[in-house]
This record gives structure tokens, C-alpha cells and sequence, in this order.
């Protein structure tokens, strides 16, 4: 082989090498390329399934806070009306107390002469009943009196604390001063001037 021949050989397979490395290269940098890319993909899949998953959490996080918070509220209004139910109590049985040492008054035979004079003005007739505890019946003669004319007298059982009421059986009139309805109507003022529905 020649000088010449020998130059050619070394030139093209100088040129093969000098191809085969820019190929190399060029798969090289290719390879390099794709990987960034798949790579910054992920990258960019990876931050969003943590930005769903955050979310998410937070999500579950806040709806527990709320959930908890509406536990809470509701478990202190059950504590707030218990305890207003408990004040309720308190202050009606006090004044059941009161009203039954009321009964042991002169206070109370005026109470009931009141009352029966009240009747005798509504009724303005004879034939009045008026409905009594057992205990009141030692007022016959007084309420009579303040009524204005002659009645007749029956033991009403529903009656508890005291006081009387009255019918007219022919007008079909029903009139009540017992302390029993007087207390029984002071719930509702009660519940709106106590203050406690504010509490």
C-alpha cells in the first residue's frame, strides 16, 4: 500500500471517526435533551399532584375546623340553654315558694276579694261558680261577700298554689285569677325581659 493510499485510508477513517463522534455527540446531547425534558415534566407533574394533595389537605383540615367549631357552638348553646333552663327553674320555683307563703297572708284574703269583686263587675248576674282549692275554702264567706250576690262554691284539684276562678254556666264565661295561670303567663314575659335569651 502506498503513501497515498495509505494517507486516504487514514483521512476517511479519520472523516468515519470525526462523523461517528459528532453523531455521538449529537445522540449524546439528544439523550441529554430528552432527559431534561422528561425530566422538567415530572418535575412539573410532581409539583402538581403536591399542590392537589396540599390542597386538598387543607381542604379536609378546614372542613374538620369547621366541623369541629360547629361541635363546639352547638355543644356550648346546648350548655347556654341548659343553664338558662336551670336559671328558668330556679326563679319559678323561688317564686312557687313565695307565692305559697303569699297564701298564708292577710295579703291573700285581700288577693281573692279583689279577684271575686272583679267577677261579680265581669258576671254582673247570680248563678257565678267559682272554683276554689280545699285549702281556700275558709274564704267562702269573704269571697261571697266581694262578689256582690250569692255563688256557688266547687273544689277545683288543678288548682295548686291558689287564688279562684269563676264561670257563668248560661253566658258560657270563664274568667281565672289563680296564682297558678298568673305564674304560668310570666314564662313568656319572663323569657323576653330576663335578659338571659342574650346571654
Amino acid at each position: 500500500m502506498t503513501d497515498i493510499e495509505e494517507e486516504k485510508r487514514d483521512k476517511f477513517s479519520a472523516a468515519i471517526n470525526h462523523y461517528a463522534e459528532e453523531q455521538r455527540r449529537q445522540i449524546e446531547n439528544e439523550i441529554a435533551d430528552y432527559k431534561n425534558k422528561k425530566l422538567e415534566e415530572t418535575e412539573k407533574q410532581v409539583l402538581f399532584e403536591c399542590y392537589r394533595m396540599i390542597q386538598k389537605e387543607i381542604a379536609q383540615m378546614r372542613n374538620k375546623i369547621s366541623q369541629e367549631m360547629s361541635k363546639r357552638a352547638m355543644n356550648a348553646r346546648r350548655e347556654l340553654l341548659k343553664r338558662r333552663s336551670q336559671i328558668t327553674s330556679e326563679v319559678f320555683a323561688k317564686a312557687i315558694d313565695n307565692l305559697n307563703a303569699f297564701t298564708g297572708t292577710d295579703g291573700y284574703a285581700a288577693f281573692l276579694k279583689k279577684a271575686a269583686h272583679e267577677f261579680g263587675k265581669l258576671f254582673a248576674e247570680p248563678g257565678i261558680v267559682i272554683y276554689m282549692r280545699k285549702q281556700d275554702e275558709n274564704y267562702k264567706d269573704a269571697v261571697r261577700s266581694a262578689l256582690g250576690y250569692d255563688c256557688i262554691f266547687q273544689i277545683d284539684n288543678t288548682i295548686k298554689i291558689g287564688g279562684i276562678k269563676a264561670s257563668h254556666p248560661k253566658r258560657g264565661i270563664l274568667a281565672d285569677e289563680t296564682l297558678d295561670t298568673l305564674l304560668t303567663d310570666q314564662y313568656q314575659w319572663f323569657e323576653a325581659n330576663s335578659g338571659l335569651a342574650n346571654v
